[in-house]
């Protein structure tokens, strides 16, 4: 039996994996086994010679890892976007304009976001996007802050609601997904995929990032709540 492709990526990219694991396990005899950290992380796992076969990380990081030969070049595959969740007992508001957006985290009983010392671009963003709607204060009072899937708080009740990637909340089962960020505070990430310089199956490794840039992946895409490049 061929080895599984060993792929480290952000969590944001889960979905899309796994929907497109079966069409390339029957091309390639392989599964697809996933190692999850923040994008800024990716490129130091590699450089800490972290196991894989695939690598997901910004354009950028990955860009940097190929100049210093750990990867191949990338392909940008999608766009991260981020959005709010909430619990299914919670108020439901619509977040579509600003306003909106500004209105439904003050009345939030409580909010929790991944902690910016794991390197988490949501979370950087989400602090970016509080100070220029003049709510800093009000936000930081009631919120929590965690590594990880933060919607798995909201879930089991712990927080009223969560703000991260909208591709991760959505993997998590019991919350009320709002909707992404308004276009205006929105912050669309890149994400992209190489091939690991000392990948043990190159060739298929190169098939499944081909498959994901393909234009039949892009509805698997859209449905994981991500955008196509």
């Amino acid at each position: 039996m061929n080895a599984p492709i060993k792929i480290i990526t952000t969590v944001a990219m889960q979905a899309v994996f796994e929907k497109l694991a079966p069409a390339f396990k029957d091309a390639t005899g392989r599964d697809v086994v996933m190692t999850y950290g923040p994008p800024s992380a990716a490129a130091e796992m590699v450089r800490n010679n972290e196991e894989a076969d695939i690598v997901v990380s910004t354009p950028d990081a990955i860009a940097t890892l190929a100049r210093d030969g750990l990867t191949g070049q990338g392909s940008v595959l999608c766009r991260m976007q981020m959005g709010l969740a909430v619990g299914m007992n919670e108020p439901k508001p619509s977040i579509a304009t600003p306003h909106e957006f500004k209105a439904a985290l003050l009345r939030a009983k409580s909010i929790i976001h991944a902690d910016p010392k794991t390197g988490s671009p949501s979370a950087a963003h989400f602090l970016k996007v509080v100070e220029q709607l003049g709510i800093a204060d009000e936000v930081a009072a009631k919120t929590t802050r965690r590594a990880g899937v933060v919607a798995h708080a909201v879930a089991s009740g712990e927080c009223a609601m969560a703000v991260q990637q909208l591709a991760e909340l959505m993997l998590v089962p019991g919350v009320h997904v709002l909707g992404p960020f308004p276009a205006e505070l929105q912050n669309y990430l890149p994400l992209a995929a190489a091939v690991h310089a000392k990948a043990q199956a190159s060739d298929a490794a190169q098939k499944l990032i081909d498959l994901i840039a393909a234009p039949s992946a892009k509805s698997i895409i859209e449905q994981a709540g991500l955008l196509s490049p």
